[in-house]
């Protein structure tokens, strides 16, 4: 929590020391309200919530200061620092006993009432970082979060396992919807840096400039609009992991400067002229063919072969068809305790619906498609009916334009590239009346990639004419 965060109410019947400590307090930066009694300090509370709460011990009315510190612990728990006259310390001790965090005597020195707020501050500033952590953990990002049975996914656990304390950084590769993140905070939750921050950044959805202020930070002045320094996430994630998601997409000027904190551990912010030091462990994903990247001179080959130290390539959902009941009965599961529902599975048709499909989508598609199953559903399976409009037909990711538009960025992304892709692949190949080699030398694309890419999207070259 940040001075100028933190909201300050001070609660004192005597108006020289309200003005006192309001002047002072506001004077270092907080944000600072007054009372003059308990009630008027309970009509404050109930407005918002105060992070500390300076009191007097005797207050005029029917609540005193013991009586608003028990009160406002009941109502959420704020950092309450008792003030009182030297005669009234046993009643302050007593309020320590029930939730205070110290007392002051009066007449008071400002120092101490300044010393006492920081360590205020600090303290928050602990629990904040551990809510953050419980929260995280709360996600499901341990090895036990990923579903499957089959020997691929076997793999991918193990090499986990294997690779959590290590510091070295990990490319993780695969389609999209294939759980790469999943396996990044993984990762990090099952290694020694669980305790520090995971941080994650998609590289493609922001531009140049604005990556670059991301990562590594900037001081004020630095360009329009840079009214203040900020802090990078790099900076961010000292002493934790650093996941970069789509890190094929960063222009090769920021990959130079990526390289840099990989080679010496270190960076400069942009604006200023001295390193900063940082101990990140960067894993970093990708749905790209990077040494594609590295071969036509978009990708810099010294950091390719820095980022894939270890490599772990996600299986698409297609090559591992065994894991699809244990994941369904995950996803049913899942949105049963979010729609308030209580379907049983899936019927014998859409299993073996599920088991013939292709899957292009991964394992984030089978989770949407079951999502939406669960809400449309009223009986206690999933029927084919409810199923069959759900599912994109093979080898045809087209999807309407309010439909794109109504998805997040990354997905619509993902979308709007695969109907791109699919829709050039076939008319080349269909110009070339299905000839591999034809199509490749007119399309500029090398044979071997388009072989590739007409694997991925199910495209056979005999069915184009």
């Amino acid at each position: 929590m940040k001075v100028q965060d933190t909201k300050i109410l001070v609660v004192d019947d005597e108006i020289g020391y309200r003005k006192v400590l309001s002047n002072a307090l506001t004077e270092r930066g907080f944000y600072v309200k007054t009372a003059e009694s308990g009630e008027e300090a309970l009509d404050e509370i109930k407005k918002q919530e105060y992070h500390i709460i300076l009191v007097d011990m005797k207050l005029p009315g029917n609540i005193d200061g013991l009586e608003l510190l028990q009160r406002v612990k009941n109502l959420y728990n704020p950092s309450v620092l008792i003030m009182t006259a030297y005669g009234g310390i046993e009643s302050a001790v007593e309020a320590m006993r029930r939730g205070a965090f110290n007392y002051i005597t009066k007449p008071f020195n400002l120092d101490e009432i300044i010393l006492n707020i920081d360590r205020i501050i600090a303290q928050q500033k602990i629990i904040e970082e551990n809510k953050y952590l419980h929260s995280e953990l709360e996600k499901v990002y341990g090895l036990k979060r990923i579903i499957g049975s089959s020997r691929e996914i076997q793999k991918v656990l193990n090499m986990i396992s294997r690779i959590a304390f290590s510091a070295a950084t990990v490319l993780i590769t695969g389609e999209s919807g294939t759980g790469k993140e999943l396996v990044a905070r993984a990762l990090h939750f099952t290694g020694n840096r669980k305790d520090k921050k995971f941080v994650v950044i998609n590289c493609a959805t922001l531009s140049e400039n604005l990556l670059e202020s991301e990562l590594f930070g900037h001081v004020k002045g630095a360009f329009t609009g840079a009214i203040k320094d900020k802090k990078g996430l790099f900076e961010e994630a000292d002493g934790g992991t650093l996941f970069m998601d789509e890190i094929g997409d960063i222009p090769k000027s920021v990959q130079a400067k990526i390289l840099r904190v990989l080679q010496e551990g270190e960076f400069i912010p942009l604006g200023d002229t001295t390193a900063k030091k940082v101990d990140v462990r960067i894993i970093a994903a990708t749905n790209q063919d990077l040494l594609k990247g590295v071969q036509e001179k978009e990708f810099r080959e010294d950091l390719y072969y820095r980022l894939n130290v270890i490599n772990i390539a996600m299986p698409p959902l297609r090559e591992r068809k065994e894991d699809i009941p244990l994941l369904v009965k995950h996803f049913i599961e899942k949105y049963n305790k979010k729609a308030n529902k209580h379907i049983k599975g899936i019927s014998p048709e859409v299993e073996k619906e599920f088991y013939n499909y292709n899957w292009p989508g991964n394992v984030r598609e089978l989770e949407n498609v079951i999502e939406r199953a669960i809400t449309l559903t009223n009986e206690d399976r999933i029927s084919v009916n409810v199923v069959l409009p759900l599912v994109k037909k093979e080898g045809n990711p087209e999807v309407s334009e309010n439909e794109l538009f109504a998805q997040p960025y990354k997905e619509a992304r993902r979308k709007a590239i695969d109907s791109f892709n699919v829709k050039y692949i076939t008319n080349i190949l269909n110009k070339m009346n299905g000839n591999v080699t034809y199509a490749a030398r007119e399309s500029g694309i090398e044979r071997q990639y388009l072989q590739r890419m007409m694997k991925h999207y199910h495209i056979k070259s005999k069915e184009i004419f």
